[in-house]
Parts: C-alpha cells; sequence; structure tokens
C-alpha cells in the first residue's frame, strides 16, 4: 500500500458507463504495461501508469491452487517469472515468494491490485483466464469497483456466465457477424450492460451496427497498427475515424494519445 503515498487520491471516478456516455475514445493500456519494455501486470506498470496520466488498465487474472487470484496472462510462470509450471499446481504461499522477472517486484495478488486500483480511480479491463468468474466479479464487488470494470468474454458460453451473474457489470461480447448482436441482446435483460468487443480487422458495417444499437465498441490496434504508428501516427488517426469506439486497447498509449490529441 504504499503506493497510495505517491499520489494525490482523485474525487469519486464516474462509473465507465457514464464515461463512455460522453463519446469519447478511452485508452486502456494492455497488460498494464505503458510501453513493452514494462513488466506486463505489475504495481510497477499501475505506477507509471499514473504518472503518465493514464487511470485505465487491461490486467489478465488466473488462480492458484488453493483458489487465490493473481495477475498473470499465461497458464504458465516461466514467461514472466522468476520459475517455471503451470499457476494451477502452486499454492500462494509459494507464489507470493516469486518475482517478476528482471525485477523485485512479487506476481500481484489481484485483490491488493483492486485496493490500489479503488483509491486511485483507476478503471480496469479484466480478461479473466482459468479463474472462477464468479469469484472474481464477487472481489470487485466487495471493493465497490463494479461499476469501474469491463469484464472481457470472448465465448457466448463465457459471456452469458457474466450475464446471468446477480451482480450488474459492463460485460464485453466479441461480435463476429450482424446475427450476433441479436443473440446476445436477448441474452442480456439489460442491454445497457452489454458492450462489444470487435477485432480491428472486423468489417466496418459491424462498427456502424454497433453504433446504430447504442452499444460501447471495444477494438485494439495491438500488433501490426501499434507498429505501424511507431514510423507514422496518421495510421491511429485514420483507423479511429473510420470505426469511432469507445475504447481502444494498445500496447503504446502515449503515442496514441499524442496523435489523438
Amino acid at each position: 500500500m504504499l503506493l497510495l503515498g505517491l499520489f494525490q487520491l482523485p474525487v469519486a471516478a464516474q462509473s465507465l458507463r457514464s464515461l463512455l456516455a460522453q463519446e469519447q475514445t478511452l485508452i486502456f493500456i494492455h497488460r498494464a504495461a505503458l510501453h513493452p519494455e514494462i513488466p506486463e501486470n505489475s504495481l510497477t506498470g499501475l505506477k507509471l501508469a499514473i504518472e503518465a496520466g493514464f487511470h485505465m488498465l487491461e490486467i489478465d487474472v488466473m488462480e492458484s491452487r488453493d483458489g487465490v487470484l493473481y495477475l498473470l496472462h499465461d497458464r504458465t510462470l516461466g514467461r514472466t517469472t522468476d520459475d517455471e509450471g503451470n499457476i494451477s499446481d502452486w499454492d500462494s504461499r509459494d507464489l507470493d515468494q516469486l518475482r517478476l522477472k528482471n525485477t523485485q517486484e512479487t506476481l500481484p495478488r489481484f485483490e491488493s491490485f483492486l485496493d490500489i486500483s479503488r483509491e486511485l480511480g483507476i478503471y480496469l479491463m479484466l480478461d479473466v483466464k482459468s479463474a472462477v468468474l464468479e469469484k472474481v466479479i464477487n472481489l470487485v464487488s466487495e471493493k465497490n469497483m463494479l461499476d469501474r470494470v469491463v469484464l472481457l468474454t470472448f465465448e457466448l458460453e463465457r459471456a452469458i456466465e457474466a450475464i446471468g451473474l446477480d451482480k450488474k457489470f459492463l460485460v464485453s461480447v466479441l461480435i463476429n457477424s450482424e446475427d450476433e448482436f441479436d443473440e446476445y441482446l436477448c441474452k442480456s435483460a439489460d442491454p445497457y450492460q452489454l458492450a462489444v468487443y470487435l477485432n480491428k480487422g472486423a468489417p466496418l458495417e459491424l462498427f456502424g451496427r454497433a453504433r446504430q444499437l447504442g452499444l460501447p465498441i471495444i477494438t485494439d490496434v495491438l500488433g501490426n497498427i501499434d507498429e505501424h504508428a511507431q514510423e507514422d501516427q496518421r495510421v491511429y488517426r485514420e483507423f479511429l475515424e473510420k470505426r469511432k469506439p469507445g475504447i481502444i486497447v494498445t500496447d503504446y498509449p502515449q503515442l496514441l494519445k499524442e496523435a489523438i490529441n
């Protein structure tokens, strides 16, 4: 919690849904890393994002063998920590001793990350991997952050599970075709709960249909668009002008912000 002392705490944050209603493009930082050299899914990443003026982070959540939630993208530990193996084979007491690769920072617990995010007015995009979805959302609810998160789902079954939980929060559903709009709208008693994730290569007609339905649009510029923008920022502007998303995810938030402001 020492991190809290480094920043002036914000006034009570608006809900994510109310920010989306203002028809601006919100920049979310992929894996909470301001640029690719920063450890992903880390408290260091959160600190540097805040210092740079960003309050919106995409993070990944996994679960240990004894049911503790951690920030981790992969099922295995080797790429981002100083040890190996599947996180599902490790207990929390041992995971808490690990260090993120090339750092002295421990593997962050999701609950600790939520505590800091709540105090600093952070908005979170949650990519819940193998963790129990209800457990994740219950913890978010305990921290009074339901209105400051959006949950990513990429399969119909996972989306239905999220929509069916008794707690209400913004659920992102992946749309690949026109028919899927009706399919998801029929699954939710409250369309206000839905956002749509459209892949960056999706037909422009799908972006137009989402706007027509009044659904917030999430997309990303990860990969080739982020890379091309290193040489020409117009790539970002042209992408946004054609699609008009409410949320965009990037590995280069500072460059994207500079390009669109």
